[in-house]
């Protein structure tokens, strides 16, 4: 019979080594405003949701949002950490890498509908510390994963420039998206060309500057979003000259207008 067992972020791996005959577990956090994660790994795959909240998770060079109504999917040794401004209610769920093939390989982000949402909620639930499964259990993650093998990809990832000589730009746009210092300002900044940084940021992320910048601003705009801050300031802060052209991009990348974003 499969045992049920709770997971901490501490000693998940020592958790999965244990739990060879099992098949599935969980761990849960309400992550406080600002909380950062550790770089850390799991030798399972995994689930990682926010049933609330806003969630900006790093991994492989890349950086992605989750909002409540996506999840992503990482492979196993993925190294990745987690961060939040606006708090979330981390929900996770580590699966045997044996058996669940079917969800692929990759890391990827999920579309979660309502009914994946309430069956993520309840499987997390369900695996308290020394419960036995049943039926019903079993039943219940079938449909999950079932469910969530036939979401497409559809991320909301942002490529990360590997170049160190890149760092201090990238940790000051990320600190502050309203950055508007041009190419040429950067290659004095960092001593470098201005050609060399587009030629590594087109190598590395498969973009311009420019078009890096403003994804990166729209990411950021989703924690602003979920704040509860205007749209107006949400422009002004990420750093759009007026409302209007930031909806204009918010629309062209999410294919909704800010206010319908979270509804």
């Amino acid at each position: 019979m499969e045992i049920k067992t709770g997971l901490t972020l501490r000693r998940s791996n020592e958790q999965i080594a244990q739990a060879n005959d099992r098949f599935v577990l969980a761990y849960q956090n309400d992550m406080p405003p600002a909380h950062q994660g550790v770089w850390h790994c799991h030798e399972w795959y995994q689930l990682m949701y926010a049933s609330s909240g806003l969630l900006t998770v790093s991994f492989a060079d890349q950086m992605v949002v989750i909002p409540p109504h996506k999840a992503i999917w990482l492979p196993p040794n993925c190294e990745h950490r987690t961060f939040t401004a606006v708090g979330a209610k981390f929900r996770s769920l580590y699966f045997r890498p044996d058996q669940v093939k079917a969800l692929g390989q990759k890391s990827k982000v999920l579309s979660i509908s309502p009914l994946i949402k309430a069956l993520i909620l309840e499987v997390v639930a369900r695996c308290d510390v020394d419960l036995i499964w049943d039926a019903m259990d079993f039943r219940l993650l079938t449909v999950l994963l079932d469910q969530l093998s036939v979401q497409k990809d559809n991320g909301l990832t942002l490529s990360i420039p590997k170049d160190a000589r890149l760092i201090p730009l990238v940790e000051t746009i990320q600190m502050q998206p309203s950055n508007e210092m041009n190419l040429d300002a950067w290659a004095k900044c960092i001593g470098v060309s201005s050609r060399t940084i587009s030629r590594a940021f087109n190598a590395q992320t498969g973009m311009g500057f420019k078009e890096w910048r403003q994804r990166l601003r729209l990411l950021y705009s989703l924690e602003l979003l979920e704040k509860g801050l205007s749209v107006t300031q949400v422009a002004l802060e990420v750093g759009y000259s007026s409302p209007s052209a930031f909806t204009y991009a918010f629309h062209r990348f999410f294919h909704c207008t800010p206010k319908s974003y979270f509804s």
